[in-house]
């Protein structure tokens, strides 16, 4: 029997973990960006740009085309001409029909770019496309990753602040069982045992909402992982901050700053284009045929048919457009200068967001030294209060104000903790 009920645990603990799965931080990071639907887009964007190349290259393959077409011409085409060409005299005129009823003729035609004078920016454009395409995937790749660090430190911060509100549960239930036990050798005063038991009511209350705030944050990690909401998720690392991080701005390498450079060139591109567009393509152009000719619908009579080809080059030369390229050039060249503009807005904004970013984290660093210190202290004057309640020398308020500190110097640790996560990942994003 015993056996049995060992199995049937076995069996219940292995179901328990089989639901539950565990990520460091860096797994999360790694399930989100296998999961992130953006990020496969991105990955399809840059074979949609490739093509896009190839299929600008084949352009200058030989196009071929064939051709074929059967007609019928009730009413003939009927002209007036002078009666002297059939043998007539005088300034009569005799009606002629040209033409026949019916009509058929099939060809190949192939064409053959020559000179196009704008290919070679086309090409260009659309090595700008495919660059951005890999652009977008790098920032998503990083976006992605930021995101998940922040829910997964925002879960941790809120887990620590559950974890507090726990232990001070417990150490409120602790002195309220030496409360009562005094009270019950009528050594304290019952109002202090009620007191007590308000105090844990509404503790038990506030460790409630901070369980909830910390499934919320869970829930907020599963939404950025794309991680199923009905499984179970565990957090294997800590938060381990050592709030010595330093902020670094280098937008050499930054999505915005790269994004306008490659606006900037398809600018340029575009007044590239417009110039170029003033020259004349080229193509060339041969065809192979026959066409059929005959009163009557047989078009396997062979004698009916007559054999045709040309080849030759034909060359296009713009020679109004209406001043559309003037204008064009006009265009582009503002929004080149509205780029620039944006980009030195843009430097300027990340010089003074790292600077606040840098201050920010000074300043929760300088305040969780500041709730170290408390804590220390308050842990040993609650242990000194204690021993004193003990032993009769002191009565319970300095007991209940040393805990009090205690908790609170542990919230604003936490609070430090977050002030700092969230200036580091708005340093981290300088440099997205």
């Amino acid at each position: 029997m015993r056996s049995v009920l060992n199995i049937l645990i076995f069996l219940f603990l292995s179901n328990g973990l089989m639901g539950q799965r565990s990520f460091s931080l860096e797994d999360a990071v790694g399930y989100a960006r296998e999961h992130h639907p953006g990020l496969a887009n991105s990955r399809l964007e840059q074979q949609a740009s490739a093509a896009e190349e190839e299929r600008l290259e084949r352009q200058w393959l030989p196009q071929v085309s064939a051709s074929a077409d059967f007609r019928y011409n009730p009413i003939l085409q009927t002209t007036l001409l002078p009666a002297s060409l059939t043998g007539g005299s005088g300034n009569e005129l005799v009606e002629v029909q040209f033409g026949t009823a019916f009509s058929s003729a099939v060809g190949i035609t192939v064409r053959q770019k020559v000179y196009d004078p704008v290919f070679h920016l086309e090409r260009e454009l659309k090595a700008i496309g495919r660059e951005k395409a890999v652009l977008d995937e790098e920032f998503e790749q990083k976006r992605i990753r930021l995101r998940v660090v922040a829910a997964y430190y925002q879960a941790l911060l809120n887990r620590e602040a559950c974890q507090n509100s726990r232990r001070l549960l417990s150490s409120l239930d602790s002195l309220r069982q030496d409360v009562r036990i005094r009270v019950e050798n009528e050594l304290e005063n019952l109002s202090l045992l009620n007191a007590l038991n308000q105090q844990y009511r509404q503790q038990q209350n506030k460790a409630y909402a901070d369980s909830l705030n910390w499934k919320a944050s869970l829930a907020g990690l599963k939404l950025e992982m794309h991680f199923p909401s009905g499984e179970e998720l565990r957090l294997t690392d800590s938060l381990g901050l050592s709030m010595e991080d330093t902020v670094s701005l280098n937008t050499a390498d930054n999505y915005d700053i790269r994004n306008y450079d490659l606006q900037l060139e398809e600018s340029r591109n575009a007044l590239g284009r417009l110039n170029r567009s003033r020259l004349p393509t080229v193509d060339a152009e041969g065809h192979l045929g026959a066409q059929f000719f005959s009163q009557s619908p047989n078009l396997y009579d062979l004698n009916r048919w007559y054999g045709q080809s040309y080849v030759g080059l034909t060359a296009t030369v713009p020679i109004y457009d209406g001043q559309d390229r003037q204008y064009g050039e006009q265009i582009e060249n503002l929004k080149m200068e509205q780029v620039r503009n944006q980009v030195q807005a843009y430097r300027i904004e990340q010089e003074n967001k790292a600077i606040r970013a840098s201050l920010q984290m000074e300043s929760a660093r300088a305040q969780a030294l500041l709730a170290r210190q408390a804590m220390e202290t308050a842990e040993k004057n609650l242990q000194l209060a204690r021993f004193n309640y003990q032993n009769e020398v002191a009565g319970f308020q300095p007991v209940f104000d040393a805990l009090q500190t205690l908790v609170n110097s542990r919230e604003q640790l936490i609070a430090a903790k977050k002030a700092y996560v969230q200036a580091l990942l708005d340093a981290w994003l300088l440099d997205l």
